[in-house]
């Protein structure tokens, strides 16, 4: 599997994206081909667009990335499947759960697994930059003017540090579920053995 295409869009709500279909689908694969274009990338993409539209990347429940589909497998046979992609994800089994119910899966990703992205730790070392600065800031102000203009300014660093940390853990929740989407995406292609959700979400 590759990252190099582009990461697809995904939405927090995703139930206001057009969901996947199977007809539409076939449809625009056969366009493709008519087109002369990559059919099985064609297909690919579409099937990353539909996981897209069908995932939340922020679950309000348990803060947890949810990516939904349907299958023919069962839960032990489809999490023996998913081992490759998150294996290449960087995602430690332990922060995975999977739920198979009626040919419909929900695989939900904890929040934990975003926080050794690259958005994150860049995020850290600019938010530890911003705290630090002023921090040495405050402590100057504090020796030549008044000491409320050191609060100001150690306020105003934790303010903009705290919101530099969020901007970095949303890129990186939002990176990683595009990157799981793409990585359904191709299992489906591959194996046909996953497709995105058709109509509901399936499981919570």
């Amino acid at each position: 599997m590759t990252d190099e295409r582009e990461l697809p869009a995904v939405r927090e709500d995703a139930a206001a994206t057009v969901p996947w279909r199977g007809d539409e689908h076939r449809l625009q694969v056969q366009a493709a081909g008519e087109a002369g274009l990559a059919v099985d990338e064609v297909a690919a993409d579409l099937y990353t667009k539909g996981f897209s539209a069908g995932m939340t990347i922020d679950d309000p429940l348990d803060g947890a990335i949810v990516a939904r589909g349907r299958t023919v497998l069962d839960r032990l046979e489809l999490s023996r499947s998913l081992r490759p992609v998150l294996r290449y994800l960087g995602i430690a089994p332990e922060l995975v759960a999977l739920e198979v119910v009626d040919g419909r899966f929900a695989l939900r990703v904890h929040k934990k697994a975003t926080e050794g992205s690259k958005p994150v730790f860049e995020a850290g070392k600019v938010t530890l930059q911003i705290w630090i600065g002023f921090g040495l800031l405050g402590f100057a102000a504090g020796r030549f003017m008044p000491a409320f203009v050191s609060a100001i300014l150690w306020g105003v660093g934790l303010m903009l540090g705290a919101w530099q940390l969020r901007r970095g853990l949303t890129s990186g929740r939002a990176m990683l579920a595009a990157r799981l989407a793409i990585g359904l995406g191709m299992l489906a292609q591959a194996e046909q053995l996953v497709l995105p959700p058709e109509g509901d979400r399936g499981p919570a």
